[in-house]
This record gives C-alpha cells, structure tokens and sequence, in this order.
C-alpha cells in the first residue's frame, strides 16, 4: 500500500473512533436528558398534588370563615336579645316598684279613713 492509502485508512479510523466516541457521548447526553424529564415531570405531579392540597385548604379555610361569620352574627343576635331582655326586665322591675308604691299608697290611705261601722255619729 502506498503511503495515501495508509493515510487514508487511518483517517477513517479516526473518524470511525471520533464517531463512535460522539455517538457514546450523545447517548450519554439523552439518558442524561431523559432522567431529568422523568424527574421534571415527578416533582410536576408533586407541584400538582400540592396544589390540590392548597385548594383544598382554601376551601376549608372559606368555608370556616362562613361558619364563623354566622356564629359571630347569632352571638350578635343572642346579646341583641339579651339586652331587649334586660331592657324589658328594668321596665318591668320598675313597674312593680310603682305599682307596689301605690299599692302601699292606698292601704295606708284606707287604714286612716275610718271604717263605715265606726262613723261619727250626726249631732
């Protein structure tokens, strides 16, 4: 062989070696690749689950604050009729204090007028 063909065959060697070494290093590269899309798309469906969580959450949280908000509104409405309760016990508590009054206005009003059997005699 001649020395071009020599030269020949170890340049195509050396590409084959180079390519083999660049297809080994690209294969490399896609099963790199392919394990952070696997792990990309678990912490997707972490990011997902977490989501639910939150929505779930919020949920919760709004219907607690409609239940709170009712509860403070019959608190509200219980001491609103506590205090008309109160209210109407003053009234009524200053009601018996009058009528007890005159009550007692009138028996010692009927204890000084003489009864009709012990009338004075006419002259």
């Amino acid at each position: 062989m001649d020395k071009a063909k020599v030269n020949f065959v170890i340049a195509i060697a050396v590409l084959v070696v180079f390519c083999i070494v660049i297809a080994g290093y690209a294969a490399s590269l896609n099963s790199q690749l392919s394990a952070k899309k696997t792990k990309v798309m678990q912490l997707n469906d972490q990011i997902a689950g977490l989501n639910t969580k939150a929505n779930g959450l919020q949920t919760q949280l709004t219907s607690l604050t409609g239940q709170a908000n009712n509860q403070t509104n019959l608190a509200n409405s219980l001491q609103n009729s506590l205090n008309a309760a109160n209210a109407e016990l003053g009234n009524l508590k200053a009601a018996y204090a009058g009528l007890e009054s005159k009550l007692k206005a009138q028996i010692s009003a009927e204890t000084l007028q003489p009864a009709a059997s012990e009338a004075v005699p006419a002259k």
